[in-house]
């Protein structure tokens, strides 16, 4: 495929428009009755057996959803507005993933930035969905796993994901400003510019 039709295809997925790149693919909206979203950041599933769709909005809303073309509502599963930073760019919530037993002990699992007496933080925190109803994870079951200083506002990274191992991957972004100036990505002391595995099954060291 030429660039130019590479980048037809990327603006129909990026805008949700239908569009035919030499006949062979067509876009349509998965749920076009749903409404839109404010600056998604993550959309994925519990793997729960439910069929359910979550979206994550950049100013901490996550929404749930049944994984249909017809679907019309969507419900909060929570709301993080109150905790992540609301200035928008490269910070607020930015990302979720849900624990791979998720049917069994309800655990999901956020990547967020916030405000702190004037100085910027990561933080990752777990969450649990309420067992008397599956649409709602509660505010107060927040369980703090890390907490980070950033020392610009952008380049925070954000990504959270388990691997097959079981372990929860952790992006932190280098930091900010540009060019890393203060070394953060090659300096092995601290954990800006990495990857991080952490087992959340299993504390240790006085860690959660």
């Amino acid at each position: 495929m030429n660039r130019q039709k590479y980048f037809l295809l990327l603006l129909a997925i990026v805008f949700s428009l239908p569009v035919i790149v030499n006949g062979q693919y067509r876009l349509r909206p998965a749920f076009p009755s749903i409404g839109t979203f404010s600056n998604p950041i993550e959309i994925t599933n519990a793997e729960d057996g439910t069929n359910r769709m979550f979206v994550a909005q950049q100013r901490g809303i996550i929404y749930v959803f049944n994984n249909s073309s017809t679907v019309n509502t969507r419900k909060s599963f929570i709301s993080l507005s109150n905790k992540v930073s609301q200035s928008g760019s490269e910070t607020g919530l930015l990302g979720l993933a849900f624990h791979p037993n998720y049917e069994n002990n309800r655990y999901l699992y956020v990547n967020f930035t916030f405000d702190s007496a004037g100085t910027l933080r990561s933080r990752i925190s777990r969450f649990t969905a309420s067992q008397s109803n599956p649409d709602t994870a509660l505010n107060s079951s927040e369980l703090i796993l890390m907490t980070l200083t950033q020392p610009f506002a952008n380049h925070n990274g954000g990504k959270v994901a388990f691997g097959p191992d079981g372990y929860l991957y952790i992006s932190f972004g280098d930091g900010g400003s540009g060019g890393d100036p203060f070394g953060n990505a090659q300096n092995r002391q601290v954990l800006l510019g990495k990857i991080l595995r952490i087992n959340v099954d299993s504390a240790s060291g006085g860690r959660n």
